[in-house]
């Protein structure tokens, strides 16, 4: 318990945009920090629970700050940090994708805003084996191994059909145009030829 709120007051007081945040908050209110965020998850957690726009708000939370992070990364840290949000962007994605073909059944089940949110503060948590680390390794990772040569070959021939049909489509297009040019340039033909024809007889 003493480590875990130690780990706690390391996180509140981290340098970053919650930490100002928070000592704002604290300034203003005369709070403690800790009460604030405690405060604020509870109007949050009720919020999921029974307020209107609870998706917005869940969708938020599992964006907002693991882009900001993932930016961050992608400036100044190294591999590791970068390994571990696309690693979380993975697992969204995945769970974005499977929520999709469950979609009837979102509104049936209690809670659920609730339940998606602290899946997704699970999986961005600050720690080796959080969320998208666990999820990635028992169920992404040997769906990946057991099945990637066959989603490669399946990836080529799509790339190889894509990349015909656009050249088709170009070969297509170039014909069209060039009809329309010659179409275009004997209509000009035929007018100058007209206007000559014109000239002749009025001078006769």
């Amino acid at each position: 318990m003493e480590a875990t709120k130690s780990n706690m007051k390391q996180i509140l007081y981290k340098p970053g945009p919650l930490t100002d945040l928070l000592a704002l908050a604290e300034k203003k209110t005369g709070l403690d920090r800790t009460l604030l965020l405690g405060l604020s998850t509870t109007f949050l957690a009720f919020w999921l629970c029974m307020g209107y726009g609870a998706e917005l708000i869940c969708g938020v939370i599992g964006f907002l700050y693991p882009a900001y992070e993932s930016v961050k990364a992608l400036h100044e840290a190294g591999r590791e940090t970068e390994k571990r949000w696309l690693t979380y962007w993975v697992v969204f994605a995945f769970f974005h994708v499977l929520e999709f073909f469950s979609d009837h059944l979102v509104w049936w089940v209690p809670l659920y805003w609730l339940g998606k949110t602290i899946f997704l503060v699970w999986c961005m948590a600050p720690f080796k084996q959080n969320g998208s680390a666990v999820v990635y390794q028992l169920v992404i990772k040997p769906f990946y191994v057991r099945y990637h040569g066959r989603i490669d070959n399946v990836m080529d021939k799509a790339v190889n059909k894509a990349s015909g049909l656009f050249d088709k489509a170009a070969e297509k297009a170039m014909e069209v145009a060039d009809s329309q040019k010659s179409g275009l340039l004997d209509m000009a033909a035929e007018k100058v030829n007209d206007a000559v024809s014109n000239i002749n007889l009025k001078t006769e």
